[in-house]
């Protein structure tokens, strides 16, 4: 098992040329594209347009270990 890098390779060569994570499937992970729930949602936060912005702004949305102080950019919606 190695740690996932939500496909770097792939986001960088879809930015490369011109594509958007989040919205170009070819610059967009995987796991986003194959979870047929809609469960994993990738993008822009800093663009508060994005879906995935207005859900990390979302009240539900939280960080792991935010005391760690390594600014995570993954959140979770809590129920």
């Amino acid at each position: 098992m190695t740690k996932c890098t939500f496909c770097k390779e792939r986001v960088d060569d879809g930015l490369g040329r011109g594509l958007q994570p989040g919205v170009d499937a070819d610059a967009t992970p995987m796991c986003a594209l194959a979870c047929i729930a809609g469960a994993i949602v990738f993008g822009d936060l800093d663009d508060a347009t994005s879906r995935v912005s207005r859900l990390a702004a979302d009240p539900r949305a939280q960080v792991l270990m935010p005391e760690c102080g390594t600014e995570p950019r993954v959140y979770y919606l809590a129920d």
